[in-house]
């Protein structure tokens, strides 16, 4: 009986008054089980009667079911499901999209083949906020001409997460795609496979793009490949899905903005004059938010919303801001829209991937080596390579080098936090340990650079430093120059631990960067730092070295009136420092200054300051010949020397000059030999003697090419152009010409 009431009622589903299938089915079975739910119960007798009283009401149904009784033949028609038709599923992209050429570009060479089944795979990866989706969708939109078949698109991260024990299976995407190409709800197959099946033949006709937002699997992605010609398949990932490689997966990298592209966006959203009203703080601006398109919206928003609110104002907000992505929020539910991103990153990370990802947010450097990792507890190369290798894939971290990485601004600022609150102890010895690596690191670099000086506070002297080997000397500058904020931010870190030892360490070898390439803002904040500690330890001797040094920076700076107020304190005090060497520097500052003075005195006051800058050049002179420093001796004949070419008196410059380059070169210090060498071929070029003169600068151009000391190369290029002129080599001038000029611009901010 009951068979035959189910193939009465599957009959009538498929040939109910014209209905379209999926409504009959729906509208039958509705009909039927309200009809039948009241009466129904647990006892047997009452199903004859709710029957009969159902099939009274509904004739057409009785006769279907009597021809059934009777044998009647009955003829059931197969229905057919709906002809395809294109869907297009995809949601708007961000209005104020900009840049990403090199990606889209990339897109549209990974267009499909004719050949079916043949559906390039592309993976749109990169950071947080990057917008790899915007970018996804803006290329999508662009070539919907390219896919007849129609573009479906899912949102994964709206199905349960498979790492968090959701079904790895694509079978709810499937089945949305289904209904969303037409196949009626009642007829989908019963089971995941039928329904792939299906999914597959209904994107086997014209070319379809499917494009997944947040896939976290490859087996999510593989099945919902469609294998009509010229198809695509485009996943907009955080996730590591490079398993995909093994199947010829396309991986395409959506880099953070460049700083045009930065600055387009934020006037897209708050408006160009708002950006180009303070040029250097709308800079710090997309600097503190990484240049991610997300942070930058974020941050244009703020502005938007509140027209008093100023560029500089913001950028020193998020500069001072504890936790930075507590600024990057805009008011209102759910305006913080860049923390829940990185929340959900480190939420699928591994559990060593989770602890580097804590310790890169507590390092206060922005560039993680192999050797620092190390140092700050992961000694297992295993262990540290895994979860290196997971924070690569996920684009938290990025290559900076052989063994070099360098973790996003963003991801270390929400890794500080998370550190913090999930074990503190181990966060502090992490900033510790770094606090001492850098300092060694930094002591390495001035050796490579400067070889042996008297070093009033130093730390041992590891057997093989980490610029040990070729071109040492260009190496550890290049280290220093790349590092000067980290080394002011190491020093600031230190002094507040207490480490106040480190901290002079610091400043003390971050004088070999100083004095080959100028910082004087960046300078003057380390020796502040150092004065501050030199006195809670007591250690008026490095103190006094600290105000020496910056009293050179402030005199070719031009500011003598600073470089004066430095050397009166040296001077004060040399007597609780009780140190006839260091009274030798002092002199020999002290000289330098009235050098300086004296050139830019007026005519009628030049004999008296050149006379009182010769006294204190012989005074330095004497006072390290007395307590046997030759290296003091031989510089301060060198600066006496320049002083004496300057003053009109080239015989006697040129005597000194070659006495201290020869000292020097003794004393092993081939840095200031090679400005001796320069001195004298500039004394050489004043007498006329062009000849020597090219040779002596030559030699020293050569050197200070190799060492990378541009500030010394540059004005010793220009004695050359002067020197080829005289001896019209034309060819040399054009070489040293061009040379100067790419001098010029690698000494340029930002090069």
């Amino acid at each position: 009986m009951w068979e035959a009431l189910v193939a009465a009622i599957m009959t009538a589903v498929v040939t109910r008054a014209g209905e379209d299938v999926g409504k009959a089915a729906q509208s039958t079975w509705t009909l039927m089980v309200e009809g039948l739910r009241k009466r129904i119960g647990s006892k047997a007798a009452g199903d004859e009667e709710a029957l009969r009283e159902f099939l009274e009401k509904h004739p057409e149904l009785a006769t279907r079911m009597q021809a059934e009784l009777d044998g009647t033949e009955l003829t059931i028609p197969s229905p057919a499901l709906p002809v395809p038709s294109a869907v297009w599923l995809l949601p708007a992209g961000p209005a104020d999209f900009v840049n990403q050429v090199r990606a889209l570009e990339r897109l549209d060479g990974i267009r499909g083949g004719d050949s079916a089944g043949a559906t390039p795979v592309v993976v749109v990866g990169g950071p947080p906020g990057s917008g790899k989706t915007a970018t996804s969708l803006r290329w999508a939109h662009q070539r919907r001409e390219w896919f007849g078949g129609g573009q479906l698109y899912a949102d994964m991260r709206e199905i349960q997460d498979p790492v968090f024990g959701g079904p790895p299976s694509s079978d709810p995407v499937v089945t949305a795609f289904l209904l969303a190409l037409g196949v009626p709800g009642g007829l989908l197959p019963d089971t995941a496979a039928g329904r792939l099946s299906l999914y597959r033949t209904r994107t086997a006709g014209e070319p379809v793009l499917v494009l997944l937002r947040g896939a976290a699997l490859p087996a999510q992605i593989s099945p919902l490949i469609p294998t009509a010609p010229g198809s695509v398949m485009l996943v907009s990932t955080q996730h590591d899905v490079r398993g995909l490689a093994m199947d010829g997966a396309h991986f395409i990298e959506v880099e953070p903005l460049d700083d045009a592209a930065a600055r387009d966006l934020l006037a897209a959203v708050c408006g160009r004059d708002r950006v180009d009203e303070d040029p250097a703080a709308t800079g710090r601006l997309i600097a503190l938010c990484g240049r991610l398109p997300l942070a930058l919206r974020v941050v244009g928003g703020r502005l938007r919303l509140d027209t008093t609110l100023t560029v500089p104002e913001l950028a020193d907000e998020l500069a001072g801001e504890p936790y930075l992505l507590d600024a990057l929020a805009l008011p209102g539910a759910g305006g913080s829209a860049v923390e829940p991103l990185f929340n959900n990153v480190y939420r699928h990370l591994s559990e060593d991937g989770r602890l580097l990802y804590r310790d890169l947010g507590a390092v206060p450097v922005t560039e993680i080596s192999d050797a620092l990792l190390t140092r700050i507890g992961w000694p297992d190369r295993r262990a540290r390579r895994a979860a290196i290798d997971q924070l690569l894939g996920l684009r938290l971290l990025e290559r900076a080098g052989r063994d070099r990485f360098a973790p996003h601004p963003l991801v270390r600022a929400h890794g500080a936090r998370l550190a913090t609150e999930t074990d503190p102890g181990r966060a502090e010895r992490v900033v510790a340990d770094t606090v001492g690596f850098v300092c060694e690191w930094a002591e390495s670099a001035d050796r490579a650079i400067m070889g042996e000086r008297r070093r009033l506070i130093s730390g041992p002297v590891p057997p093989d430093g980490p610029f040990a080997g070729e071109n040492q000397r260009a190496r550890a500058l290049q280290a220093l120059e790349a590092g000067r904020e980290d080394l002011l931010r190491v020093a600031r870190i230190g002094l507040e631990l207490g480490a106040d030892e480190q901290v002079l360490r610091l400043a003390t070898a971050a004088q070999a960067l100083w004095f080959n390439h100028p910082h004087l803002a960046a300078q003057a904040a380390m020796s502040d730092l150092a004065i501050t500690a030199a006195r809670r330890l007591g250690r008026p001797d490095v103190e006094i070295q600290i105000h020496c040094t910056l009293a050179g920076a402030h005199s070719t700076a031009g500011d003598l009136d600073r470089a004066r107020a430095e050397i009166r304190t040296a001077f004060g005090l040399l007597p609780a420092a009780n140190d006839r060497k260091l009274a030798g520097t002092v002199w020999e500052f002290h000289a330098r200054l009235l050098d300086r003075v004296a050139r830019a005195a007026p005519e009628a006051g030049q004999a008296a300051a050149r006379a009182e800058a010769e006294t204190a050049f012989r005074t330095t002179i004497d006072t390290f010949q007395a307590v046997g420093l030759d290296r003091g001796v031989a510089l301060g004949r060198f600066y006496y020397g320049m002083f004496l070419d300057a003053a009109g008196r080239p015989d006697d410059a040129r005597e000194q000059l070659e006495q201290a380059r020869d000292g020097l070169n003794a004393a092993g210090d081939d840095r200031n030999a090679a400005r001796a060498d320069a001195a004298i071929g500039a004394v050489h070029l004043r007498l006329g003697h062009f000849r020597r003169a090219y040779d002596e600068l030559a030699a020293s151009a050569a050197y200070f090419a190799v060492a990378e000391l541009w500030r010394y190369e540059l004005g010793v290029r220009e004695d050359l152009i002067v020197a080829a002129n005289a001896l019209g080599d034309r060819a040399a001038v054009a070489q040293h010409t061009d040379r100067a000029a790419e001098i010029r611009r690698l000494s340029e901010p930002g090069q």
